[in-house]
């Protein structure tokens, strides 16, 4: 299982990784889930959707995300009987699965660590009353 895969919905301690770019750019697990949904479902729009943004806030993303690189990592695609969308380039591929190297790299020499902070947490408390924790 990937890291960012095995957190969802877990209460568990977990690494999140940001890539900085330089230039004020950066790279982390929103845009990168950003570009892979445009992979699968071919649309800037659809893959806003599916990450609960706005058409414009994906586009951003996107536009950032191309002018970053020395090429895009995402191409339009023109339109036709079924409209235009988008795609992953060549090198929008690389870089998703590059980050994603990372991130599990990152994951596995942290795990122990990650272990000594998780159990340090502490547990969530019980549902009490308000009149309860007023009297503490």
């Amino acid at each position: 299982m990937t890291p960012h895969a095995s957190r969802k919905g877990s209460d568990a301690a977990a690494l999140t990784i940001r890539v900085d770019l330089g230039r004020n750019a950066a790279l982390g697990p929103g845009k990168i889930r950003l570009m892979e949904l445009i992979g699968k479902l071919g649309s800037i729009t659809k893959a806003g959707k599916a990450l609960g943004m706005s058409y414009r806030r994906a586009w951003l993303l996107v536009d950032s995300l191309n002018q970053a690189f020395r090429e895009p990592v995402v191409a339009k695609q023109m339109g036709g009987r079924g409209g235009g969308g988008a795609k992953l380039t060549d090198l929008g591929q690389r870089v998703v699965v590059s980050y994603r190297a990372i991130e599990t790299a990152a994951a596995l020499a942290a795990q122990r660590e990650l272990e000594t902070l998780q159990s340090a947490v502490a547990a969530k408390p019980a549902n009490r009353s308000r009149r309860d924790r007023t009297s503490e």
